[in-house]
């Protein structure tokens, strides 16, 4: 009887001790706590040393990543963790800065002749189902949105590089201390010059091979057009929505170990933005050029200061500051001082938690002498 009373006052103490950091859940804190009552009292039915390592091992491997993770969740081999994904987030735009200017460049052009082939996937298809746009136009765009991401999955499983990842990305690195103000500048222009590069020839490819004819013409025309129709504050608001999903497709994509969880990864979010009809600086970058290959009634000063300036610049935005900034606050630098409240609680928990252990342990002995 006396022991059971122990039990529960371990229990009851590490509950106690965990609510002083954990954030209380709406509606279903009381099923939660059961749940963990019951999980804890399984747990101390184990043997007493199998419990301890396990304790121990698990306590320091939290304690030395600050996890804000209270629920351990597990991950696969396939899979990496939030933090994780982050730090190789980072990892991945301080790799991209550190490049030679001619290898940013040349995988900058890559990156936009494969956002080139994407972007001539969807409008070959779904430029040419006129019946069902006309019938209903949410399939058309569904089609165009389904097949756009295969470039992204070209990119991140090439080491291609685009403005628009580049723009979370190295700002991350940025924030980490990887790289410098410099570095970040000089990999952003040169991505971007790649950019264009690439977006054009596929752009002039596409036109002169007789590709771009019939609904896959009307159709870049009319995207294009539509493209230049809305005001400068518009796009910009587009932008920094589109980029967002971009740049997360970029996290995911890093987050996942094997082709498939790329694919996954990459293919929802870039298909959001497509079907929503968001701002993509670098799809634009091929597709503005096409149309005025194709004759669309358009002017240059209408692309650049409707379209492509408002355009980057949400895109910028989005990178560096909705993505990168907010994930570095969460898992790294920039939030530094949360984190080390965090592990200052942790540590006084740890205490409370030893302290019980030890009282019972000694009404344990008082028990057995």
């Amino acid at each position: 009887m006396m022991y059971q009373r122990n039990q529960s006052l371990l229990v009851l103490g590490l509950l106690a001790g965990a609510s002083a950091f954990s954030t209380p859940r709406a509606a279903h804190t009381r099923s939660s706590v059961q749940q963990t009552w019951s999980q804890t009292s399984s747990k101390l039915s184990m043997s007493k040393a199998t419990d301890d390592e396990a304790t121990s091992d698990e306590n320091t491997a939290e304690h030395e990543s600050y996890s804000l993770d209270l629920s351990r969740t597990i991950y696969t081999s396939s899979m990496k963790s939030p933090k994780d994904a982050y730090i190789a987030f980072a990892e991945k735009g301080a790799a991209n800065c550190k490049l030679p200017k001619r290898k940013i460049f040349h995988q900058s052009v890559l990156g936009g002749c494969y956002v080139g082939f994407g972007g001539l996937l969807s409008l070959c298809v779904a430029g040419n189902i006129p019946g069902i746009a006309g019938r209903n136009p949410g399939l058309q765009k569904m089609a165009f949105a389904a097949l756009f991401p295969v470039n992204l999955l070209l990119i991140a499983t090439t080491g291609g590089q685009l403005f628009t990842g580049n723009s979370a990305t190295a700002a991350a690195a940025r924030y980490e201390g990887l790289v410098d103000n410099r570095e970040v500048l000089r990999n952003w222009a040169i991505s971007l010059l790649g950019n264009v590069v690439g977006c054009s020839l596929m752009a002039a490819a596409a036109w002169y091979s007789g590709c771009l004819v019939g609904g896959a013409a009307d159709l870049t025309m009319k995207t294009a057009v539509g493209k230049v129709g809305a005001t400068f504050g518009k796009n910009f608001v587009k932008a920094i929505l589109c980029n967002w999903m971009v740049s997360i497709a970029v996290f995911l994509a890093g987050a996942s170990n094997d082709l498939v969880g790329k694919l996954v990864g990459v293919w929802f979010p870039i298909s959001t933005f497509v079907a929503i009809g968001l701002e993509h600086s670098v799809a634009n970058l091929f597709i503005m050029p096409a149309a005025m290959l194709l004759k669309a009634q358009l002017t240059w000063g209408d692309i650049m200061f409707r379209n492509v300036i408002p355009v980057l610049l949400g895109n910028a935005v989005a990178g560096a500051i909705v993505v990168a900034a907010s994930y570095s606050y969460q898992f790294g630098r920039l939030g530094g001082k949360r984190r080390a409240i965090f592990a200052e609680q942790l540590a006084q928990y740890e205490k409370r938690k030893m302290l019980l252990k030890n009282k019972i342990e000694s009404l344990r002995e008082g028990q057995t002498a």
